[in-house]
């Protein structure tokens, strides 16, 4: 799938972003539960967890987190904020034109 259309790049990045933390906490992640936060769901979910996720998901999707401005405790609660702060990074990059 050379050019996902709309819905399939969100739930592409979803995935994706599901695929990052399942490796971080060693726990399939189930999509039902995208909106739970993470630290309720999974007691190794802890600060040094979510900084190595912002680090992958950096990797993964071209993407840079800024740890202050970004408000990791918000932006990294679950996979539905971390979804929509990488939709949100995408989209600003495509507008700008340039990685950030």
């Amino acid at each position: 799938m050379n050019n996902p259309t709309g819905a399939e790049a969100n739930d592409e990045v979803r995935a994706g972003i599901r695929a990052v933390l399942a490796d971080l906490v060693q726990v399939e992640l189930d999509p039902s539960a995208d909106e739970i936060g993470l630290s309720t769901l999974y007691g190794q979910y802890d600060s040094l967890t979510v900084l190595d996720a912002v680090g992958a998901v950096e990797q993964r999707f071209g993407v840079s987190i800024d740890l202050v401005d970004d408000d990791l405790r918000s932006t990294f609660a679950s996979v539905a904020s971390i979804d929509e702060l990488v939709r949100r990074k995408i989209a600003d990059r495509a507008v700008l034109d340039v990685s950030f």
